[in-house]
Parts: structure tokens; C-alpha cells; sequence
């Protein structure tokens, strides 16, 4: 019996690697698992992915910002696989680097639209079906950055901060409806997007070493095992909480 046996979950930027790590293990642990993403290719391949590993699973290109795409997929969801009993969203946009000066409003109101605005759209539409079936479990994904502030990030500081507080209001509006929602709060994580802004792993290391008391860098599937807690029944009375998967970041 694996932890999510009859639960459909929807899960979006599935083709990435922190996302993709949480289809993956939610579709080896029994769910039904409908993979959303922007990049048509990666997507499917998680989708096959867990296909090949026994597991149920759907693919379907969607951009978060657009309500009538979202609103449809998670429609296309429900009526394929059955329901819907969880969403992680975990889709986040480009993130520029240097200080409000730098930074051009209309690539702040891009990148809000997909932080934050995506998450909302994505779970104005899921939260009635999972009324409808008697409950459900939403996970977001912030960052360490959405608690502390990164030097010369204003926009992926502020938008992190704001997927915390949407997810508490989330899990105080609907915690007598047996909908529970958390945020997980990931230190540097060993992804290829970790790239765009770095020449090598190794870079990054160095760089992160003096703040990870682990002394290295986190895996996907550490994050994957956090959102598999959250959204199982060992974790029934946890809601609104920010769990930091750090490596002790922001301890020091």
C-alpha cells in the first residue's frame, strides 16, 4: 500500500526538477498524478516517467497565468483521472538579479503573475473540487527567500514572502473543511536552475557553503519527501505551517 493509493493529484511545473522529484515520488507512492507544465517535452517525459514505473499519469502543457488554460486542465483533470485530492504548485518565473533600480516594472508584474497570481488561479479552481469530495491537501512552494531576504532579489523575495501568506490564508479559510495547506521553504537545491545564474554546481557550493551546516547542497527528492509528508495522513494536523528543507540555512 503506498502512502497516496486513490488519490489524484495535480501538480504543476512537473517538467522541472523539484516538481518533477514530487510526481515522480507521489506516482510511486499510488496516485494518479496530473502533471502540468509550460515546456510540453519535460512534462511529458515525468508523465512517462512514472508511466514506466508502474504508475498512473497525465501530461498537458498549461500556462499558470492563464485562467481559462487552468481552469480547463484541472477540469480535464477531474474528469480523466476521477478527482482531484491534492496540488502542488510549484511553478515559478524568471528571476532577475540587482536591486529595485535594476529591475523593470513590467518584468515584476510578469514574474508576480507567475509566483504568486498562478498559485491563486491554480487553487481558486482546484479547492471546489476538493470540497466536493470531502477535503484535500494543497502544498506551495516558497523559499528560504520568501522568510529572509537574498541581496539583490526584491522580486523572488517578495513574491516567496507572498506565497507563505496566500497558503495560511488558504489553510485558516478552509481548515473546518477539512482542507489542509502548507508551504515548503527549500534551501539551495541541487537543480539545473541553479545554472542560470551560476557557472557551476561547484560555484554554487562554494558560494552556499558558509550558511549550510550540512555543507552541501539539497536533492530534489528531499523537497519530493516533504510535500509526500504534507500531503499524507501522517501530517492530519499540520496546516499553515512553512517547513524549511535547508539543510540548516536559516539556522545560522
Amino acid at each position: 500500500m503506498g502512502a497516496l493509493d486513490g488519490k489524484v493529484a495535480l501538480v504543476t511545473a512537473a517538467g522541472g526538477g523539484i516538481a518533477g522529484a514530487i510526481a515522480r515520488r507521489f506516482g510511486a507512492e499510488g496516485a494518479a498524478v496530473y502533471c502540468l507544465d509550460i515546456n510540453d517535452q519535460t512534462v511529458a517525459k515525468t508523465a512517462s516517467d512514472i508511466r514506466d514505473a508502474g504508475g498512473v499519469a497525465e501530461a498537458r502543457g498549461c500556462d499558470v497565468t492563464d485562467e481559462a488554460a487552468v481552469k480547463a486542465a484541472i477540469a480535464h483533470c477531474v474528469a480523466t483521472l476521477g478527482g482531484l485530492d491534492i496540488v502542488v504548485n510549484a511553478a515559478a518565473g524568471f528571476d532577475p538579479k540587482g536591486d529595485i533600480l535594476d529591475l523593470p516594472v513590467e518584468i515584476w508584474r510578469s514574474a508576480l503573475d507567475v509566483n504568486v497570481t498562478g498559485m491563486f488561479i491554480v487553487c481558486k479552481y482546484a479547492v471546489p473540487h476538493m470540497l466536493a469530495a470531502g477535503g484535500g491537501k494543497i502544498v506551495n512552494i516558497s523559499s528560504i527567500y520568501g522568510n529572509t531576504v537574498g541581496r539583490g532579489r526584491p522580486l523572488y523575495n517578495a513574491s516567496k514572502a507572498a506565497v507563505r501568506l496566500l497558503t495560511k490564508s488558504i489553510a485558516v479559510d478552509f481548515a473546518t473543511r477539512n482542507i489542509r495547506a502548507n508551504s515548503i521553504m527549500p534551501g539551495p537545491i541541487e537543480t539545473p536552475r541553479l545554472l542560470q545564474s551560476n557557472p557551476s554546481m561547484d560555484a554554487v557550493r562554494a558560494r552556499h557553503k558558509p550558511h549550510l551546516p550540512m555543507e552541501r547542497l539539497g536533492r530534489p527528492e528531499e523537497i519530493a519527501e516533504t510535500a509526500l509528508f504534507l500531503c499524507s495522513d501522517l501530517s492530519s494536523f499540520t496546516t499553515g505551517a512553512d517547513l524549511f528543507v535547508d539543510g540548516g540555512y536559516s539556522a545560522v
